[in-house]
């Protein structure tokens, strides 16, 4: 799961890099074309790459969850195996 979050994390930086040289074009473009194609481009694919980039980090999230829950259950079941036969009343 450390290696999900390092590319996640590298993903962020590119869509960041992405974001910033495309406002450097539109700034120094400045026309009807490059307005154009930020709102039907480069829009779409930043809003599209944040809204991927949460989603996996939300799953990313629910399973570290689930893996701790399972991990107690676990430690819970095997105390359970491992304990004392006088530990049990009948």
């Amino acid at each position: 799961m450390d290696r999900l979050k390092m590319v996640l994390d590298e993903i962020h930086q590119y869509v960041q890099a992405f974001s910033r040289n495309n406002k450097i074009l539109a700034d120094n473009w400045q026309d009807k074309k490059s307005e154009h194609f930020s709102d039907t481009c480069i829009t779409i694919v930043n809003g599209s790459c944040q809204e991927f980039m949460q989603t996996v980090e939300q799953t990313h999230s629910g399973i570290n969850s689930s893996i701790e829950q399972l991990k107690a259950m676990a430690d819970e079941l095997y105390k359970e195996l491992h304990a004392p036969v006088w530990a049990y009343k009948e």
